[in-house]
């Protein structure tokens, strides 16, 4: 089945109504126009495709509140949650437009917690914590009751689970923030994406890879930008100490930092960059791997080579 959503004239005008009557493995096509709601995909295998000017936008963050006065955290902020397996977006400009994180928080754009996330041409714009990649823990699927997915995975912390399979596959896609904007445990394929730092600056990425995991987050042909000063955007930090990210063939401007990843010592002195975060091929103004993090690693042309989606995302990738 094919469903349209359109602001006048489809068979739904909510993104989120069409998603509730679609069967697995619908199709929907949006429509150009803003769309102001909180989504949640708990279907599998459903194809959300959209044109050019679709935008999802929504303003949740870290520090709203339940009526008690407790803040919500960072995991209840997301515009978009995936809970489906086998889920594809097209084409999507999703944004969290909350604010900047000094004021708010974090404010997620993009959860992605199901398995076989495919994404392509689509556009994630926020501040603080972007795009997260991993499982959901009980509270939030206690929020989106009943849009909940059988078998979803689920842990008590995001920060300290165990390893996971589930995949997220990124092509071509559009991704902008500051503060740890790119994060979480799965493993996860970028593909000729663009990484665009705000002006604040920041850290591109921060994984937190299970210590037995052996993939986590992977950059492929990929271009880093900014607005921040030249220098202040870094490749990334530790969430946790087991952080497993990788740039290969990047082109990396005058905005990322000189000594590309960073130890998250402001936090606990301990999470330091190893030699499971590396460069290899990098182009571009930061393309000197002499002056990186002494603790990550320049691979060979050896190694790179055998680093592929179907490595990294055990046998599966979108067609």
């Amino acid at each position: 089945m094919i469903y349209t959503i359109a602001p006048v004239g489809g068979d739904f005008t909510s993104l989120q109504a069409a998603i509730d009557a679609a069967a697995p493995g619908d199709a929907l096509r949006v429509k150009a126009g803003t769309y102001a709601e909180r989504v949640v995909v708990h279907k599998d295998g459903l194809r959300i495709l959209a044109e050019d000017g679709a935008v999802l936008t929504g303003s949740g963050c870290a520090k709203d509140t339940w009526p008690d006065g407790r803040e919500k955290g960072t995991f209840l902020s997301a515009t978009l949650l995936v809970l489906g397996e086998g889920v594809t977006v097209e084409n999507l400009t999703v944004r969290n437009d909350a604010g900047d994180g000094r004021e708010v928080g974090q404010a997620v754009a993009v959860y992605a917690a199901g398995d076989r996330g495919a994404w392509k041409n689509c556009r994630f714009i926020a501040h603080q914590d972007t795009l997260f990649c991993g499982p959901v823990m009980q509270k939030v699927l206690d929020e989106v009751v009943p849009r909940i997915t059988e078998g979803v995975e689920c842990v008590p912390s995001v920060g300290d689970c165990p390893p996971t399979r589930a995949r997220q596959y990124f092509e071509n896609c559009f991704i902008q923030g500051d503060v740890d904007f790119i994060f979480g445990p799965y493993r996860c394929w970028f593909e000729g994406c663009t990484l665009h730092m705000n002006a604040r600056g920041g850290w591109y990425t921060a994984a937190n890879t299970p210590e037995d995991q052996p993939w986590g987050l992977v950059f492929h042909r990929c271009r880093l930008t900014g607005e921040c000063e030249a220098g202040a955007g870094k490749l990334g930090r530790p969430w946790r100490a087991y952080a497993r990210t990788l740039f290969l063939a990047c082109d990396m401007d005058e905005h990322v930092s000189p000594a590309g990843f960073e130890d998250w010592q402001n936090w606990d002195g301990v999470r330091a960059v190893t030699e499971r975060c590396g460069e290899w091929g990098t182009t571009g103004v930061r393309g000197d791997l002499s002056t990186r993090h002494p603790g990550a690693r320049r691979l060979t042309d050896g190694e790179a080579a055998g680093i592929t989606p179907e490595i990294v995302l055990e046998g599966w990738r979108p067609k």
